[in-house]
C-alpha cells in the first residue's frame, strides 16, 4: 500500500511539472511509408482492323499509334511499373482483326512510347496466329526491352522467368498472369500458355513468396459485357486471398466489372473484377472505355498502401488533322472540355460512361495525375 501511494505522488508531481514548464522529448520518427513505388494496371488492348487502319499513315508507308495514348500518357511514364494486357498477338503480317488478330509491330511501339513496361499475354487471342504467333509476340516484346507474362516458348523458358518480379526501390513485386482459355485453340509443343489451373496456381505463388514480397495475380476470366463478376470468379478470387494473393486484376468481359474488398486475417486484398477495354473498336454501352488502376506500395512496410482507379474513354475521332483513336482520362475532359475538342454526341458518350463506371465502383476511390503520382 505505501509502494502505490509513493507512485501516485511521483505522478502527481510529474503532472504538476508538465503544467508549468515545457519538456523537450527526444524525436521519434514516425512508421509512416513516405516513399511508395507505384503500379498501373490498364485493361485490354485489342487491335480490331479499324485500329490499324487509322494508325495507318499512306504517306510513310507505316504504323503510328503513339496519338492513341497521348493523352493517357502522363499518367502511364509516371508509374514505376505500368502493365497492359495485349490482346492481340504480334503476328505479322497480313494484319487482320476480328476473330483471328494480328496487329502490326508499331503497336508495341505505340505502347512503350506511352511508358508501359509490361505485356501480360495469357489471354484468349494469343494464339490466334498458332505457333509462330505466339513465338513471334514474346521475341518483339524481348526485342523491345519490355517485360512479358503469361506465354513462353517452351517450359523451360517459363521456369527461367516466371513468376515475373519487378523491383523497385527495394520492394520486389510477383507478377502472374493466366487465362480461362484460348478460343479452343490448343498450344502447339513446346509452347506454354497459362491457363487457370488452381493447383498450378498454388505452386506458381508459393514460387512467388520465396521471391517477392508481395504477389499480384492478373487473370482473364468472366463472362463477357456482364457487369458484375460472376460466383466463379468470386470463388477463384477466394482462393487467390486464402493462399495470400495481394491483389487480383482481372480482364476479358471489355466492359468495367465490379470491385470489392476480401479479408484474410488483418489485411484486405483488392479484387477488380474486370478493368474494361483500354482501347478496341467496340462502341456498345460500357465497352467504350475502361480503367487505369494505380497501386501504391510502401517502401517501408513493402504492403499496398491504397488502389484507386480512373476511367478512360476511348474516341475515335480527329487528331492532328487525322482520324485517330484516342484515349481520354474522363476526369481531364470534366475538368477542361474545352481542351478535347471532340463533336457533342461524344461528349455524351464519354460523361454517360464517366458516370456508369463510378457508379459501378463506388466502394474505389478516383484518382487523377496532381493527386496521387509522387
Amino acid at each position: 500500500m505505501k509502494k502505490l501511494l509513493l507512485l501516485f505522488a511521483a505522478l502527481f508531481v510529474f503532472c504538476s511539472f508538465l503544467q508549468n514548464n515545457k519538456l523537450i522529448l527526444p524525436a521519434i520518427p514516425l512508421l509512416v511509408d513516405n516513399e511508395t513505388v507505384s503500379l498501373i494496371f490498364t485493361g485490354d488492348i485489342m487491335g480490331h482492323s479499324p485500329q490499324y487502319k487509322a494508325a495507318y499513315d499512306a504517306k510513310t508507308n507505316s504504323f503510328d499509334y503513339s496519338p492513341c495514348f497521348r493523352y493517357v500518357k502522363p499518367y502511364i511514364e509516371e508509374a514505376d511499373f505500368a502493365i497492359a494486357n495485349l490482346e492481340v498477338p504480334l503476328g505479322g503480317m497480313p494484319y487482320s482483326g476480328y476473330p483471328n488478330f494480328s496487329s502490326p509491330d508499331a503497336l508495341l511501339d505505340g505502347l512503350k512510347n506511352a511508358g508501359y513496361d509490361v505485356m501480360l499475354t495469357a489471354n484468349n487471342h494469343v494464339l490466334d496466329r498458332g505457333k509462330a504467333g505466339l513465338e513471334r509476340t514474346i521475341r518483339i516484346i524481348g526485342n523491345r526491352k519490355l517485360k512479358y507474362a503469361g506465354s513462353y516458348a517452351d517450359k523451360a523458358q517459363r521456369d527461367s522467368v516466371y513468376p515475373l518480379i519487378l523491383e523497385k526501390k527495394g520492394v520486389r513485386i510477383a507478377l502472374l498472369n493466366y487465362t480461362y482459355g484460348t478460343n479452343g485453340h490448343i498450344a502447339s509443343y513446346p509452347n506454354v500458355v497459362n491457363v487457370i489451373d488452381t493447383v498450378q496456381i498454388k505452386e506458381d505463388n508459393a514460387k512467388a513468396k520465396q521471391k517477392a514480397d508481395l504477389t499480384v495475380l492478373t487473370i482473364h476470366w468472366g463472362v463477357e459485357y456482364e457487369l458484375k463478376g460472376n460466383e466463379i470468379q468470386t470463388q477463384l478470387a477466394q482462393l487467390f486471398v486464402r493462399e495470400g494473393v495481394d491483389l487480383v486484376i482481372g480482364g476479358h468481359p471489355h466492359v468495367v466489372q465490379d470491385a470489392e474488398f476480401m479479408h484474410k486475417d488483418s489485411s484486405s486484398v483488392t479484387v477488380f473484377y474486370s478493368l474494361g477495354n483500354s482501347v478496341s473498336n467496340q462502341r456498345k454501352t460500357d465497352t467504350n472505355g475502361g480503367i487505369m488502376v494505380n497501386v501504391k506500395i510502401g517502401v517501408r512496410s513493402k504492403k499496398i498502401i491504397n488502389s484507386t482507379y480512373l476511367p478512360v474513354y476511348v474516341h475515335r475521332g480527329v487528331l492532328n488533322n487525322k482520324y485517330q483513336f484516342h484515349l481520354i482520362p474522363t476526369i481531364d475532359f470534366i475538368k477542361s472540355p474545352a481542351s478535347f475538342p471532340i463533336p457533342a454526341a461524344d461528349s455524351v458518350a464519354l460523361l454517360t460512361f464517366d458516370k456508369r463506371t463510378r457508379e459501378r465502383l463506388s466502394n474505389i476511390s478516383v484518382f487523377d495525375k496532381g493527386l496521387t503520382f509522387n
